[in-house]
């Protein structure tokens, strides 16, 4: 090789050196104070209990204190508002899931956020939507209710959500959509009123996260018909979905909990703490607790590309449904 030759490759390798060199800088620097795990919702639940579970998780491996900090309200808006408040340097995260970033842009004229405002890191937690019944309805199947919805005829029989706007009450309409069916909504307050009301007869069927559902199914009071993933979960390995019932337009994706941060952070820096989560979330004792929830973490898979599709998947079929609604909830 001659001297020009080994000189113009020593220059190309030099340059991409330099170029590669702020990137591994912020990821060297980083973390260099304590990060905080924005919860938009209060102490207790599913999104709080999984956050806290990483954040003790990521405290450990980054040698970093990680705080949790709820900052309920508005239906998660405040949360991810506080967030993107906050620097875009990776230190302060948020834990987001179904609905979220696609819902309530549409929903609230005023949200303060879009989905382009965040980066996906790594998705913490999947735990599927159920259809459930009383344990004494006649419905066996998802075919028996869309039967029984259409012979009743418009506003006849009433389903129940966890609340107006919410993924509980967009993916109903889903459903209803795909059935060709009338249901009349009624929402409720949270998920244990809506079980009441379908323990008392006043809605016929509704949509639960699998923490609720399954601790009322082995209570003898309800029974699924089905669960709204593409494929059966391993939480629910022998309820079929509402797809492989003949359901189709939608009612496919998974409920998810996972971290996001400001758009503008920079991607090494996302990229670092994504290989971090995705590897805590696989860990046998993590998905253990995670499963006492309800839950189930990604264990191959969990890439800030494919946190991403889903996010983009959601956004093609969740605000639309919301506008043909009329949903507006500020």
């Amino acid at each position: 090789m001659s001297i020009t030759r080994r000189l113009a490759g020593a220059a190309l390798i030099g340059s991409a050196m330099i170029a590669a060199a702020p990137a591994l800088a912020q990821t060297a620097a980083f973390p260099n104070k304590p990060m905080r795990i924005i919860v938009p919702y209060p102490a207790g639940g599913a999104t709080d209990v999984s956050a806290r579970l990483v954040a003790q998780r990521l405290q450990e491996e980054l040698k970093q204190n990680v705080i949790v900090e709820n900052r309920p309200g508005a239906s998660g808006n405040l949360g991810m508002v506080a967030l993107l408040q906050s620097p875009a340097d990776g230190h302060t995260l948020a834990m987001s899931l179904t609905g979220m970033l696609s819902i309530n842009p549409t929903t609230y004229s005023k949200a303060g956020f879009t989905a382009a405002d965040v980066a996906p890191v790594a998705r913490v937690m999947l735990a599927p939507l159920v259809l459930v019944v009383p344990l004494d309805s006649p419905w066996k199947t998802v075919q028996d209710l869309v039967t029984a919805g259409k012979a009743a005829g418009k506003g006849g029989l009433p389903y129940g959500s966890t609340g107006a706007g919410g993924i509980s009450h967009v993916a109903s309409e889903l459903v209803n959509a795909a059935a060709d069916s009338t249901y009349t909504h009624v929402p409720y307050k949270g998920g244990a009123p809506l079980v009441q009301a379908l323990l008392t007869g006043e809605v016929r069927w509704g949509l639960l996260g699998t923490a609720d559902a399954r601790a009322q199914i082995q209570a003898g009071k309800l029974k699924a018909l089905g669960q709204l993933r593409a494929t059966r979960s391993e939480l629910w390995p022998d309820l079929p979905t509402l797809t492989e019932q003949g359901l189709r337009g939608g009612v496919d994706f998974d409920m998810w909990f996972g971290l996001v941060a400001p758009a503008r952070t920079p991607p090494a820096v996302v990229q670092m703490l994504n290989q971090k989560v995705a590897q805590i979330v696989a860990e046998p004792e993590f998905r253990r607790r995670l499963a006492e929830l309800g839950g189930v973490s990604p264990t191959s898979g969990n890439t800030i590309e494919a946190f991403n599709e889903v996010i983009q998947r959601e956004l093609a079929v969740l605000p639309k449904k919301a506008v043909e609604l009329g949903l507006k909830l500020d």
